[in-house]
């Protein structure tokens, strides 16, 4: 639907901004039909004959262990998405000026980070083949051809594949096709934008093109980092997951079996990330009251607790009462996560209002 004035060419942005949002985001099966036509239209904007067989994996891990041969010819990852889209470049730009489309760009396609913790927990995760040149030339033989690509050839799964983080930029031509009108100029990124709508990870080779489903679960917290409290944040349809806490990628146990969580666990957990996490899920205040932290100084703003390791291993909260009563009359106990180097609890408490503890002195009220 093109849109002829400014006022409605402005309100689209948002709407394309959800759409493709929900795109990134989405844990729906595979539109498997229409994902396979779209690797064919892709094929053939990039210049390239259709591959003569497309399979399809459940997860990407399964992607990523694949054994390519030489009957499945070269990556294609670069001629598919990364050239095409700078030959698209060059067209919109003859019409439009590139401000424009860094606009448009920015408002349709900001930045995602749990589509992108996403990503990354994916490629930290999966099997790296890594083939070294020798590998590549028992697959492309010894020609001059053949050295030649395996000299050029990428080698790791983030070089070879894509995923929804890689094809997330389409979201701003798909916004220019529709509403600006420019259909001739993004008319060859249309197999591709159809394989972004309905397909996961794709790995692209002449002969064989691979495809992998979506995530059947994809958790974040309110910062849109990976995180679930009692179960993966990412999970495939295969089974292959990830368990976070907050962004970060603990064991799975610590998620699913937190009563396991004791003071010994967390003393001999060696990444100091993990441990921090292990600690919040148990709650500091517990931690604090099983022994597990030190009392170092105490003021009327509060108590600083803290735990050491080692040297630059350590771990500090301080423990605030809320100055507003309960009903009952009590008041409540907080424990707030602190860098360690603190020294009183009156720093610590500044700093969790961004302050130093001089001028958080000054305060006539405090919370």
């Amino acid at each position: 639907m093109r849109a002829s004035s400014p006022i409605e060419q402005t309100a689209a942005l948002g709407d394309y901004r959800a759409r493709w949002r929900a795109v990134r985001r989405s844990t729906a099966p595979a539109d498997r039909d229409s994902a396979e036509q779209g690797v064919r239209l892709a094929y053939r904007a990039a210049g390239l004959e259709p591959p003569a067989r497309i399979v399809w994996c459940d997860g990407p891990q399964a992607l990523a262990g694949l054994v390519v041969s030489r009957d499945d010819g070269r990556n294609l990852r670069f001629q598919l998405v990364d050239r095409l889209r700078r030959q698209i470049i060059s067209k919109i730009e003859a019409r439009i000026h590139r401000k424009v489309l860094a606009a448009v760009d920015s408002a349709v396609n900001p930045a995602d980070a749990l589509v992108t913790a996403a990503a990354e927990a994916v490629i930290r995760n999966v099997p790296e083949q890594n083939l070294s040149v020798l590998g590549q030339l028992r697959r492309t033989g010894l020609s001059l051809a053949g050295v030649l690509q395996a000299l050029t050839a990428p080698r790791s799964f983030s070089s070879c594949a894509a995923g929804p983080h890689d094809l997330s930029w389409l979201g701003a031509y798909d916004y220019l096709r529709e509403v600006l009108g420019l259909h001739a100029e993004t008319e060859p990124l249309r197999g591709l934008m159809q394989l972004a709508t309905g397909v996961g990870w794709l790995l692209p080779h002449e002969h064989t093109c691979w495809l992998a489903e979506r995530p059947n679960l994809l958790c974040g917290d309110a910062r849109d980092r990976l995180h679930h409290a009692s179960g993966p944040a990412l999970r495939y349809p295969d089974g292959w997951s990830i368990w976070a806490w907050r962004g970060v990628e603990v064991p799975r146990w610590i998620i699913e079996h937190q009563d396991r969580i004791t003071l010994a666990a967390i003393d001999d957990q060696i990444d100091v990330q993990v441990r921090r996490c292990m600690i919040e899920i148990m709650t500091p205040e517990r931690y604090v009251a099983l022994g597990g932290a030190t009392r170092v100084a105490e003021d009327e703003t509060g108590i600083l607790w803290r735990r050491n390791w080692l040297a630059a291993d350590a771990w500090a909260a301080v423990e605030v009462v809320n100055a507003t009563p309960e009903p009952d009359g009590t008041r409540r106990h907080f424990f707030l996560q602190v860098p360690a180097n603190l020294h009183t609890p009156r720093e610590a408490v500044a700093w969790t209002y961004g302050m130093r503890a001089e001028a958080y002195a000054h305060l006539v009220v405090r919370t």
